[in-house]
């Protein structure tokens, strides 16, 4: 921009994880399920690596600041601590005990990402007598291959392999009117 003459109006959103309206539209796509029916609900996020969130810090490690646990002045821009604290908004609403959800990461590279792993979550949860759940990928906000394939197909034959039942996946907001809405409150065009 610096070499521009005319500079348009600019203004960043850097986040809204915590946007009601953008919280509500997750809860509007959960009422197409019986979530109470669901031996698990796994919120699974694209994955991003540790050093990713590391440079959120300058004098610490994201790993030191307790992004599971709550948002602070300290790691409110940490993706994980958004991710944490996007799930607890809608597990809230929906009504959700914190031993019915987990939070799992997909899509990663290597295994220094952020975890954990969703594949892994869901090839021990049969293990434990969780054979039907239901999957939520709240940072992705229109289907795409990650949610489609590797959720939808992937995901689905692991679990299946490692005993589970019924693996349901969330559809992202894609297009709805609530997700609208959300734009529309995140972009400040509401009058």
């Amino acid at each position: 921009m610096a070499n521009k003459w005319v500079i348009p109006k600019i203004t960043f959103i850097n986040q809204f994880y915590d946007n009601p309206f953008f919280i509500d539209a997750w809860i509007d796509k959960a009422k197409e399920f019986d979530i109470n029916s669901y031996d698990k609900v796994i919120f699974s996020y694209h994955g991003v690596p540790n050093s990713h969130v590391d440079k959120v810090y300058t004098d610490s490690l994201c790993a030191d600041n307790d992004c599971e646990i709550g948002i602070t002045n300290k790691n409110k821009f940490c993706y994980k601590a958004t991710v944490y604290e996007t799930t607890k908004l809608i597990a809230n609403k929906l009504n959700l005990d914190e031993s019915n959800y987990e939070v799992t990461f997909q899509s990663r590279l290597t295994n220094k990402w952020l975890d954990p792993f969703t594949d892994k979550v869901l090839e021990d949860l049969p293990k434990n007598n969780h054979k039907k759940v239901l999957v939520f990928s709240p940072a992705f906000t229109a289907d795409c291959l990650e949610t489609i394939i590797e959720i939808g197909d992937e995901y689905q034959e692991l679990f299946a392999e490692a005993g589970g039942e019924i693996l349901d996946y969330v559809p992202s907001l894609n297009y709805s009117d609530k997700w609208a809405d959300a734009i529309i409150d995140v972009t400040n065009l509401r009058e």
